[in-house]
C-alpha cells in the first residue's frame, strides 16, 4: 500500500460511473483502503442503483442520474467507469472533454476502433487513462511472476490458463454479460481479457502475432454471446498461450500452468508449485495481502497505485494501455477466427 503523496494533504476526489456489483463490493472497499483517493460522487441511471449508492455512501458522496449532472456539479478530479462495456467510450469521451482523468473497468471498449478513440481522446485532452487489470495483483500471480523472473523454470515458453465458472457474474441467466449489445462478447471478453494480460506477463511480455479460436454456446442457449471459448495465442519469439474458458462448468475453478526451458510451475487455488526438470518440487511463497472475494476488493488498491502514478506522470500508464490495446486486437481476431472454424488470424 502506498503512503499518502508528499506535500498533498487531501485525497483525489472522483466519481464512480455505474454502481453495479463490481463498484459496490470491489472498488468501494479499495478506495476505503487507499489514502490518496476518495469517492465524492456516484453516477447511476437506475433508481435502485442510486438507492444502493446512497445507502452505502451516505452523505459522503453525491448521487447523480447522469454523468453530465455530475460534471456540472464539480468537485471531482477523475471518473471510475464501472458501467457495462457498451457505455465505456461515451463516458471516457465525456470525462476527457471535461479534463477529468479516467480509470475504466475492462474491457477498454467494445472493439479495437472504439479503443483507439478512447486512447486518442484522452491523449488529446492530456488526461490520464488506466484500465483496471486487477488480476496482475492477485497474490498467486505475483508469486508466479516472481518465480519466472528469478529463473525458477528457465525461459518461459508455454502457458495454459483455465477459467471455469458455472454461470456469468451478476445473476446468471439475467446477467447483462449474456447480451452482446451491452457486453461486446461473452466469456472471451469477460474472463479472457484477464487471461490474456496475465498469460502475456508470465511469458515475459512478447507481442502476440497469431491467434486461432473456437467459440461455442453450451449452456446459455438464449444468450447472444458465447459461454465457452478456446483460444491459442502465438507470440513473437515462439511462446504460446492456451486459453480455456467456460461459463458452462461444473464448479468454480482457475488453474494456470507455465512451461519453461528447465522446469514448470502450476497455480492451483492459492498455491504455486515449481518443479525442476532435474527433479524436485517446491512451493513458491505467496504473499497474501488480505482475504480474497469474488469481487477481488483486496487487489484494487494496487490498481489505484498505478492510477496515482499515471496522474503524476502519464508515461506510467504506458504498459497498461499497451496491454489493453493488444487485448482488444487479440479478442477481435479470436472472434474472427471462431467465425472461420478456428482458422489462424495473423495480427
Amino acid at each position: 500500500m502506498s503512503a499518502p503523496r508528499r506535500g498533498v494533504s487531501l485525497p483525489r476526489r472522483g466519481a464512480i460511473v455505474g454502481f453495479g456489483g463490481v463498484a459496490e463490493h470491489g472498488h468501494l472497499a479499495g478506495y476505503a483502503a487507499h489514502p490518496d483517493f476518495e469517492v465524492a460522487a456516484v453516477v447511476e441511471p437506475l433508481p435502485e442503483g442510486r438507492e444502493r449508492a446512497a445507502a452505502a455512501l451516505g452523505d459522503a458522496a453525491a448521487v447523480h442520474a447522469d454523468l453530465d449532472a455530475c460534471i456540472e456539479a464539480g468537485g471531482i478530479e477523475f471518473v471510475d467507469v464501472c458501467a457495462p462495456p457498451a457505455h465505456h467510450l461515451a463516458a471516457i469521451e465525456r470525462a476527457a472533454r471535461a479534463g477529468l482523468h479516467v480509470l475504466v473497468e475492462k474491457p477498454l471498449a467494445l472493439d479495437p476502433t472504439e479503443a483507439e478513440r478512447a486512447l486518442a481522446v484522452c491523449a488529446s485532452a492530456g488526461v490520464a487513462l488506466v484500465v483496471v487489470h486487477n488480476w496482475h495483483h492477485a497474490p498467486v500471480f505475483r508469486a508466479a511472476r516472481e518465480a519466472v523472473d528469478k529463473g525458477a523454470i528457465g525461459e518461459p515458453r508455454e502457458v495454459e490458463f483455465v477459467t471455469e465458472r458455472v454461470e456469468p457474474a451478476s445473476g446468471g441467466g439475467a446477467s447483462w454479460r449474456l447480451d452482446r449489445a451491452i457486453a461486446g462478447g461473452g466469456i472471451l471478453v469477460d474472463h479472457g481479457w484477464h487471461q490474456l494480460y496475465v498469460a502475456r506477463a508470465l511469458l515475459g511480455g512478447p507481442r502476440p502475432v497469431r491467434v486461432s479460436a473456437t467459440i461455442e454456446t453450451k449452456r446459455w442457449q438464449e444468450a447472444s454471446v458465447e459461454d465457452t471459448a478456446h483460444a491459442d495465442v502465438e507470440y513473437a519469439g515462439g511462446g504460446v498461450a492456451h486459453l480455456r474458458l467456460t461459463w458452462a462448468g461444473e464448479r468454480r475453478r482457475t488453474e494456470v500452468s507455465v512451461r519453461g526451458e528447465t522446469g514448470s510451475l502450476r497455480i492451483d487455488g492459492q498455491t504455486v508449485r515449481v518443479r525442476s526438470d532435474a527433479g524436485g518440487e517446491r512451493l513458491w511463497p505467496v504473499d497474501r495481502d488480505a482475504p480474497d472475494d469474488s469481487y477481488h476488493a483486496a487487489w484494487f488498491p494496487r490498481v489505484l497505485d498505478l492510477f496515482d502514478a499515471a496522474l503524476e506522470d502519464r508515461v506510467a500508464a504506458g504498459p497498461n494501455l499497451d496491454e489493453a490495446r493488444l487485448n482488444q486486437i487479440v479478442i477481435d481476431a479470436a472472434y474472427r477466427s471462431g467465425e472461420k472454424g478456428g482458422a489462424p488470424i495473423e495480427l
